[in-house]
């Protein structure tokens, strides 16, 4: 998962839509976290979180992909339901 930018909504700091983004993005970086702790994952994740920049990779154990590909989702979705909410503001690229 990666969110990078801003939105443009309101001034840098008061974006409810990069807020809200954000907010899915450090979600996601927290579960993949905690699936690297409890030993979920295949190797270390990788976590960038710098200059309105947010970058989360993870390679999890094959018993653990379920888990995993359920937190991006649910990731995904809050951030479909953002660019819903406000068009022309955020915009969701799936990459295979």
């Amino acid at each position: 998962m990666e969110v990078r930018g801003h939105a443009g909504f309101a001034e840098l700091g008061k974006d409810p839509i990069c807020a809200g983004a954000s907010t899915l993005a450090m979600t996601a970086a927290q579960c993949v976290k905690s699936m690297e702790t409890a030993g979920r994952l295949r190797k270390k994740a990788h976590i960038v979180i710098r200059g309105g920049r947010v970058l989360v990779t993870a390679k999890p154990r094959e018993e653990f992909w379920n888990e995993a590909k359920h937190l991006f989702w649910v990731g995904e979705t809050g951030m479909r339901l953002l660019s819903e909410a406000y068009p022309g503001y955020i915009q969701v690229k799936k990459e295979k």
